[in-house]
């Protein structure tokens, strides 16, 4: 069977008579002529004429849609903006046509304030459309005769906005004076009022006053006057008239003289001195001229600019309405040749259906019939009984129906080549016949067991697998089905994986508890697949009997539980240790810091009383007359001396307090924060202190920069170096003998902290020095040591501060503790 997959089949074109063997010649080789024009070539070109019809349609359609973008972004960037912005230029030249003759007529200052920032505005906004319309203008890019022109009348507009814009300044200012003159020639009017009714109540002084009288008269109508000339001639006349008044307020007595002198001054102020009346309706008709000349001026620049506007607006609508004809002149001329081209490409693939009709499709369909023709009597010889010559004789007994080769192009070969594959596959039905019989031979005799089955009803099994139950292979294809020699609990699961494969999946190797039908039980182990049986899917399951191996993990599985077991309750022991050991570290504090504290707390409380004492003792002296100089004097000494000794002592004891709380909390919690490592370690130090002071030849020294900050867990920190300070005075140091323990600390490698804790006592020997951090372990086994203390260090360096820890020692020589870890320590 190998030999004949491996035979390659012949050249197409080249015919095999029926029952011709493989690799032999054909006996009727093909004719040996030229093709001129084959199907391959017909559909070449009938495609690239197609093709070329359709590069042509998109490369025009590319164009036009180039060209119509083209012209639609000029119209949306430059044509619409430029029509909006003269429209809006328009708009605001009209407002501001309305506005200047409001500016002019204001009679208030806060009117005239709105009117001039509403004209401020106006024009600021026309500069900045006429700004907006250059910079469309250039960004267009077309520099013909029209658009050049529209340039010259904006550049004409914005110097004529400018002038127009100083114009406006100046009648602002004008209407600003108008003003302020009007309301001084209002206050002079009122203050003439006033001058009038003091007159009144005056004595009565002749001519003198008729004149005055008279002079007010006539200079309250001349104020109204709106003649300059005869406004100024007024203003004159009322000075000579004062001077006349002066000469007979000289005669008058000296009393009516003096009064009449007074009156006659501030007369003189309220009609002829600045800021009088004269004076100021003079400056305020001056004025009132400049401004109406000014807005004369300006209606001739606002006329100006509306010449230049409304030419410029029609300008760039005539242009927006050509460049709109250009578009839709160019989208009907392009659609006309799309449409052609369209028209064109209908045409040629009518005629390239029909040739390929004629010279294609109509004899594949042929050798189509031709080929169902044959499959069909191949089902049928495969339906009738064969015996072993029938099988061998094959397809050799029916005459097979012809192929058509008829032509002289690539189809003939196709039909040659199917008559070829037609004999091929009758020549290879036979031998897969062959392979049936060997693989069910070899089927039936393996060792492990294989059942096929539909819905869990046996179709085949194998006698491997009958003798796994205690069955024959007839007693196994009479069960009623498969399911009943599984546990209820496991029927569920062999349904879905049953759905699963016959769904076209996959299911991973599943090993079940299976029951005999005698009563007793195995475990198996089952891989199954989809097979295609008795004209239909069904799933064939190889089953292996796996009990031993079952009760041998088992087993395995008991005796592992029993060590897990074993230890969880060794850690949770050695947990428990490791808080009792903590706890005992803090008692040992608590107790010392107690002891320390209450020496300042005894000496406060004598203090307190002595000093009570001295003052019933001053009180009474006090009470019977008695005190002295002398004895209050040395109250005062005394007092001072107790205070002191209070304060001193009152101070000792809260800085313990301070020192034992910090790291007692800090040891007593997991609280993340900042923190000095310097004023940590002497706060650490002083509350330690109870513990080594005993201890007078000991010596503690510090070296750590003061600024170096840390952000971890203080906590850790503590229980760190006071295990290991307390490790060296338990072990590395003697009582009576001098020695020194050296804390020192400095930043390195970037954002790593080294903290090192040395002591010159005995060190450690090197037989001892690999297992000093295992939990557990201690050489002062018998006087209390739990070997808790360097795993607990080492547990905090490594877990908590995510750092590591060193030691080096030598006996006799000292040991030195070192410590590496991040300056930030990273969340827990």
């Amino acid at each position: 069977m190998a030999s004949s997959i491996a035979e390659s089949p012949p050249r197409p074109g080249t015919l095999i008579q029926p029952g011709a063997q493989p690799g032999t010649q054909p006996r009727f080789p093909p004719p040996n002529r030229p093709r001129r024009f084959g199907i391959a070539v017909r559909i070449t070109l009938g495609l690239s004429v197609m093709a070329l019809l359709v590069v042509l349609i998109g490369g025009v359609s590319m164009s036009s849609f180039r060209l119509f973008r083209a012209e639609v972004t000029a119209l949306s960037t430059t044509t619409l903006p430029e029509v909006i912005a003269s429209a809006d230029l328009h708009g605001s030249l009209q407002k501001l046509v309305a506005q200047l003759p409001q500016l002019a007529a204001a009679t208030s200052t806060p009117q005239r304030r709105s009117i001039y920032d509403g004209l401020v505005t106006e024009l600021d906004s026309m500069q900045l459309l006429v700004a907006r319309m250059r910079g469309l203008m250039k960004e267009s890019g077309n520099e013909d005769g029209e658009r050049d022109g529209n340039v010259r009348l904006l550049e004409q507009t914005r110097s004529t906005l400018l002038i127009l814009a100083a114009t406006v300044a100046d009648l602002n200012a004008e209407v600003t004076r108008q003003i302020d003159y009007g309301d001084r020639q209002a206050e002079a009017a009122r203050g003439l009022s006033r001058l009038a009714a003091s007159i009144e109540s005056m004595p009565d002084t002749g001519a003198w006053a008729v004149r005055i009288g008279a002079l007010m008269a006539r200079a309250a109508g001349a104020s109204q006057l709106d003649h300059l000339s005869r406004l100024k001639g007024e203003a004159r006349a009322a000075e000579r008239t004062l001077a006349d008044l002066a000469r007979l307020s000289a005669d008058a007595p000296d009393a009516t003289g003096q009064m009449m002198s007074t009156v006659q001054e501030e007369l003189f102020s309220l009609l002829i001195a600045p800021g009088g009346v004269f004076h100021s309706a003079i400056d305020r008709l001056q004025a009132r001229n400049r401004a109406q000349a000014l807005t004369g001026q300006a209606r001739v620049l606002v006329e100006t600019v509306e010449r230049s506007t409304r030419t410029l607006n029609d300008s760039i609508r005539d242009q927006s309405a050509q460049r709109t004809d250009a578009l839709a002149e160019l989208i009907a001329e392009r659609s006309r040749t799309v449409m052609m081209l369209a028209g064109a490409s209908i045409i040629l693939a009518i005629c390239v259906y029909f040739i390929f009709r004629h010279f294609l499709s109509s004899r594949l369909v042929a050798m189509n019939r031709a080929v169902l023709a044959r499959l069909s009597a191949g089902h049928a010889d495969a339906g009738r009984p064969r015996t072993a010559g029938s099988v061998a004789s094959g397809p050799a007994a029916n005459v097979p129906v012809p192929v058509p080769v008829d032509g002289d192009d690539e189809i003939t070969d196709i039909g040659a080549s199917i008559r070829y594959f037609i004999d091929e596959i009758d020549r290879r039905q036979r031998a897969l016949a062959d392979n049936e019989r060997r693989f069910r031979d070899l089927v039936e005799g393996s060792i492990q067991g294989i059942i096929i089955h539909r819905d869990f009803h046996p179709l085949y099994a194998n006698d491997s697998f009958a003798a796994m139950l205690g069955l024959t292979v007839a007693e196994v294809m009479a069960l009623p089905s498969l399911l009943a020699l599984v546990p209820v609990e496991e029927r569920n699961g062999l349904i879905d994986n049953y759905d699963r494969l016959l769904d076209g999946g996959s299911t991973p190797r599943r090993r079940i508890r299976a029951c005999r039908p005698d009563g007793g039980s195995l475990w198996v182990e089952l891989t199954g697949r989809r097979v295609d049986w008795m004209d239909g899917p069904a799933i064939q399951a190889v089953v292996v009997d796996v009990t031993r191996e079952v009760e041998a993990e088992n087993a395995l599985r008991q005796s592992r539980d029993a060590a897990e077991r074993a230890l969880c309750e060794l850690k949770a022991t050695q947990a428990s240790l490791i808080q009792a050991e903590k706890m005992a570290s803090l008692g040992q504090l608590v107790a010392g810091v107690a002891h320390e504290v209450n020496t300042p707390i005894g000496i406060t409380i004598t203090g307190a009383s002595q000093l009570q004492a001295l003052i019933e003792e001053l009180s009474e002296r006090h009470a019977a007359s008695a005190l002295k100089k002398s004895d209050f004097q040395r109250f005062l000494g005394d007092g001072m001396e107790m205070a002191n000794l209070i304060l001193s002592n009152s101070t000792r004891a809260a800085n313990l307090v301070q020192s034992f709380k910090l790291v007692a909390v800090d040891q007593s919690s997991d609280e993340r924060r900042a923190f000095l490592l310097r004023d940590y370690i002497d706060e650490l130090l002083r509350s330690l202190h109870p513990t080594y002071k005993a201890r007078a030849a000991l010596t503690i020294s510090v070296d750590c920069p003061v600024d170096l900050e840390l952000d971890g867990y203080p906590g850790a920190l503590s229980q760190i170096l006071t295990n290991l300070i307390m490790n060296a005075l338990i072990h590395a140091l003697d009582p009576e003998q001098p020695g020194g323990i050296a804390i020192s600390a400095r930043p390195c490698d970037g954002d790593m902290v080294e903290l090192s804790v040395a002591d010159d006592g005995n060190g450690i020997a090197q037989e001892v020095l690999p297992k000093i951090f295992d939990p557990f372990f201690t050489t002062r086994r018998g006087s209390g040591g739990s070997g808790l203390g360097l795993h607990i260090v080492y547990n905090l360096v490594t877990g908590r501060l995510h750092g590591t820890i060193g030691v080096e020692s030598r006996p006799g020589q000292g040991t030195r503790f070192t410590l590496r870890f991040p300056r930030v320590t990273d969340p827990a």
